[in-house]
């Protein structure tokens, strides 16, 4: 921050009745005024603002035409598998569940601000008898080089661009004044450190959330640039204001403790120095080391040994060999419980009966599976965020990812949606058989008309109130964060160095 040698001052009435003195009527807003019209005047600062801002729209602008992409691709993929599923004519169900549908994960309108795993996970999901696959089609595998070294977007601006401007705003706060002989003439003055700890706060805070809120105000005009081909929900102004809370606390603890270590560094040169090694550490250094300690601590199955796992147990059931124990078992409890001693005696066709029988063992097989695998993600993001006090991009970026529904966390309840659909095509193609098909006729088919019965997948986003139950712990931290570097600035304020 610049100098503040000449603070206007004010005059007030001398109580005393002896004439008039010279004092600060507000030093506090004395002080921030005449930051910010050195600020304005700064042409330095003028264009790093106009930078950072032309930045910001570049990435709202790109991630406006990806969505728009992604959301016609997602449409037109859809009305296709859909027009596949009805035209099938007339077939055999249990053959009907094998060709499947697909599940497409629609993109969240906040993916605008942070796109999170999205590209990493997969978008589509095939819905096939007796399988649950993996979401497929991860856009990151298909990805250029350069795609892979990182993509443009308001989150990474908001997360890298801005904690540096607030760095820079608060270096110089008290070492400048220091090295330029000003700090003791404006202590002299009745100035309290406090008051000029305040004042440049102020101005610096002034100029992070004035960029901050166009941020937010830029990605509500995309918000309603897309209302037409999305379903924009009253739910996303939470998860939006959730996403300015997170940032605020993130961009005033910065500021903070540029303050602080401008008050007691011995120059301005080293404040800068450390103040940007924290922020390395903080935006590239520490994230990519939190991962892999993770990835180290709590490993996660490779996906080989994940599907060797699920083939072991799925082998314990009986699928179509009829010569298997579990099988022979259930076929005697079927004949007991309708009171025949043969399956050609049976009022029910058996074959349905049985196919809904080992599907129902199967979903108990991939619930085991696929939740653990789920919890293990789970319990790998919570460490690596657990550090987020000492650096707030390992609290910050999940929060992030969280409001605008594009986290781990968020990715498997659309897998958990994708399979409940697949278990209600499994259960009409296994009821029509029962109902209409004949023991020992292995031709029948099914009319078409029961293709159109069964609906598409239809994915509905969970609320804001879900996406926070997740996210109290890296509120918290982000919290503690600005308030421990805030009460660092505050005491290197009452005495900061003099020489």
């Amino acid at each position: 921050m610049t100098s503040v040698t000449n603070l206007p001052t004010e005059i007030a009435p001398n109580p005393s009745g002896h004439g008039q003195s010279t004092v600060f009527v507000n030093p506090v807003m004395t002080v921030a005024r005449k930051e910010w019209l050195d600020i304005r005047r700064d042409a330095r600062w003028r264009s790093l603002a106009a930078a950072t801002l032309l930045l910001m729209l570049a990435a709202l602008a790109s991630g406006l035409l990806q969505i728009r992409r992604l959301d016609h691709e997602h449409h037109v993929a859809e009305s296709g598998d859909r027009l596949v599923w009805t035209s099938q004519g007339s077939k055999n169900p249990h053959s009907a569940a094998h060709f499947g549908q697909y599940a497409f994960k629609p993109v969240g309108p906040l993916a605008l601000a942070d796109p999170g795993v999205d590209a990493y996970v997969g978008n589509a999901a095939h819905l096939e008898a007796h399988r649950q696959n993996e979401v497929q089609f991860r856009a990151a595998r298909d990805a250029t080089l350069a795609a892979r070294m990182g993509h443009l977007t308001p989150a990474f601006v908001l997360q890298t661009v801005l904690p540096l401007m607030a760095i820079l705003l608060g270096f110089s706060a008290f070492s400048g004044e220091r090295e330029k002989g000003t700090l003791p003439q404006l202590l002299s003055l009745g100035v309290r450190p406090v008051h000029l700890l305040l004042g440049k706060a102020l101005a610096g805070i002034s100029v992070l959330m004035g960029l901050l809120l166009l941020a937010c105000v830029s990605l509500a005009v995309g918000l309603v640039v897309l209302a037409p081909h999305q379903a924009v929900e009253p739910g996303d102004g939470m998860r939006l204001a959730g996403m300015f809370l997170g940032y605020v606390l993130y961009l005033v603890g910065f500021l903070a403790l540029a303050l602080a270590v401008s008050a007691q560094a011995s120059s301005s040169r080293s404040a800068l120095v450390g103040l940007l090694v924290f922020w390395l550490l903080n935006t590239f250094v520490v994230p990519r080391l939190a991962t892999d300690l993770a990835n180290e601590a709590r490993p996660l199955p490779t996906a080989q040994t994940f599907r060797d796992a699920m083939a072991q147990d799925k082998r314990a059931l009986f699928g179509h060999d009829e010569t298997h124990p579990g099988f022979l078992a259930f076929r005697d409890r079927v004949l007991k419980q309708y009171g025949v001693r043969r399956v050609e005696d049976l009022p029910v066709s058996f074959r349905g009966l049985s196919l809904r029988e080992d599907d129902e063992a199967g979903y108990r097989v991939y619930d085991r599976h696929f939740g653990k695998l789920a919890s293990q993600v789970e319990r790998q993001d919570a460490l690596r965020s657990t550090p987020g006090l000492l650096f707030p991009m390992l609290a910050l970026q999940p929060m992030s990812m969280a409001m605008a529904g594009t986290d781990n966390r968020h990715h498997h309840r659309f897998v958990q949606a994708a399979e409940t659909h697949r278990r209600l095509i499994q259960a009409a193609a296994s009821q029509d058989l029962i109902d209409h098909a004949k023991n020992g006729d292995s031709n029948y088919v099914a009319p078409d008309s029961l293709w159109d019965q069964i609906p598409s997948f239809h994915y509905q986003r969970p609320s804001a109130a879900w996406a926070w139950q997740s996210q109290w712990l890296n509120l918290l931290s982000l919290l503690l964060w600005c308030s421990v570097s805030c009460f660092l600035a505050w005491r290197a304020a009452l005495r900061p160095r003099l020489l």
